[in-house]
């Protein structure tokens, strides 16, 4: 891989990997948010209006940051049958492929995101609660980790050619 391709990987890397160690956290955040509400309502008898919905805004959150390290790491689902018998070479050349239909996928929800999220600024679109917390943040979070997963995908591309072309790939 040329220099500017390698420089643009580990970036892609490091980036998903900084992204995914703090996505993790959030899951203790959404616990905390849920633990406060149980012990405010069981305890005190105090019925939080707006624990639920952060409950389900920080999940949103953890499913969105993790998608690039994800990605990154090819832990995602993946059905077997044939490819875990082929070649390391053979594997890269099927991976190159269904990337692009990856990233076409990606970039169909990124228009998607886009268009919802224009939507939601134009309106200060609210959740429909008591508590009617604005929808733009958790959209754009959704709009941010989907241009990085497309960037994460470009990189995933460039490991598989360099993999296909039998190069030795950190």
């Amino acid at each position: 891989m040329a220099a500017v391709i390698r420089s643009y990987v580990s970036l892609m890397d490091r980036l998903a990997e900084f992204i995914g160690a703090f996505a993790k956290y959030l899951i203790y955040l959404m616990i905390g948010v849920l633990l406060f509400d149980v012990v405010s309502d069981k305890a005190f008898g105090f019925v939080q209006n707006w624990t639920v919905e952060t409950a389900q805004f920080t999940l949103a959150a953890f499913y969105f940051l993790a998608g690039p390290k994800t990605l990154k790491d090819d832990s995602h689902v993946r059905l077997d049958l044939i490819y875990a018998n082929l070649s390391d070479r053979a594997k890269a050349w099927i991976d190159m492929i269904t990337i692009w239909i990856v990233t076409f996928y990606l970039s169909v929800m990124l228009w998607g995101s886009i268009s919802s999220l224009q939507y939601s600024w134009a309106t200060n679109q609210r959740l429909p609660s008591l508590w009617a917390p604005s929808l733009v943040p958790i959209k754009v979070l959704m709009t941010i980790c989907l241009v990085l997963m497309i960037l994460q995908c470009f990189a995933i591309f460039f490991k598989d050619l360099a993999r296909a072309r039998g190069k030795v790939v950190a």
